[in-house]
């Protein structure tokens, strides 16, 4: 018989949880229903410190629960930090969400400078492989642990004009799977595959949003609650989001032909957004 979840039994209840990208957005949602609904303590990783008060104020009573270091994930200082931390008991971690990315304007690939090359992959990509050399060792055996991987739509439809994006997180949920494989029954590691989500990852985007993107996203809240909810099931693949199935199923269908009527729906939405896909 085949299992398609993790062995072991895995619950969120009462864990220690680190989650990059705790400022805003997924990650602040994430942090208030990690410890609001399922009694966890989260220690907060991001880079701006007065949204990660405002975070901790917000809590109220249940302050106490939270912590927060200021980091830049991209680095891989900033992992050996967090594990050392772990080690030493300073926060004895159960669970790693890797929340923080970011999206990069849409364009064509040439359009980019090498610094929002070097941004983009260092934040999207590089900052999972760091964090997996310092956690998949850490964590391997003990039960209930987890790496979450948050990947994107655009792990299983690339759409044209994320081209840079695409790779990152494509790559995320590669490594997330075959790590998933190599660790079956020692870490809970699922890959994460959300549409869009209404975050500050958009304000990568220098042009007005797409209305089209706005009806299609979901509010962070929900996001965090269907993510939680599924995870704490044990899930593998975690897909959610009406854009993101349908993404999924049309790629998966006809990957040429989807691709194309994805890049006229934009395109033809006269939005100065997608001029330069």
């Amino acid at each position: 018989m085949i299992r398609v979840r993790f062995r072991k039994k895995f619950g969120l209840e009462g864990k220690n949880v680190i989650v990059t990208g705790a400022s805003g957005g997924l990650g602040r949602e994430l942090t208030l229903r990690l410890i609001r609904k399922y009694g966890c303590r989260v220690l907060g990783v991001a880079r701006n410190e007065q949204k990660l008060m405002s975070l901790q104020s917000e809590l109220g009573e249940l302050g106490g629960r939270f912590a927060y270091i200021l980091l830049n994930v991209s680095r891989e200082e900033s992992w050996r930090q967090l594990a050392g931390m772990v080690r030493s008991g300073e926060f004895p971690a159960d669970i790693l969400i890797n929340n923080a990315g970011m999206l990069p304007r849409f364009a064509r690939f040439g359009l980019y400078s090498h610094d929002e090359t070097e941004r983009c992959l260092s934040l999207d990509l590089q900052s999972v492989i760091c964090a997996s050399e310092e956690f998949v060792a850490l964590f391997a055996g003990r039960e209930g642990a987890s790496i979450i991987n948050i990947a994107s739509a655009d792990a299983l439809c690339p759409l044209a004009g994320t081209s840079l994006y695409s790779a990152a997180k494509s790559a995320v949920r590669a490594f997330t799977e075959a790590l998933r494989e190599e660790y079956r029954g020692r870490i809970y590691l699922p890959a994460v595959c959300p549409g869009f989500i209404r975050t500050d990852i958009m304000d990568g985007q220098a042009r007005q949003v797409s209305p089209l993107v706005r009806f299609f996203s979901m509010p962070a809240d929900k996001a965090a609650r269907i993510l939680l909810r599924r995870a704490n099931a044990g899930r593998s693949r975690i897909v959610f989001g009406l854009d993101a199935h349908f993404m999924s199923a049309s790629y998966r269908i006809a990957p040429v032909l989807s691709l194309r009527f994805f890049r006229f729906l934009l395109r033809s939405s006269g939005l100065e957004m997608f001029r330069d896909i």
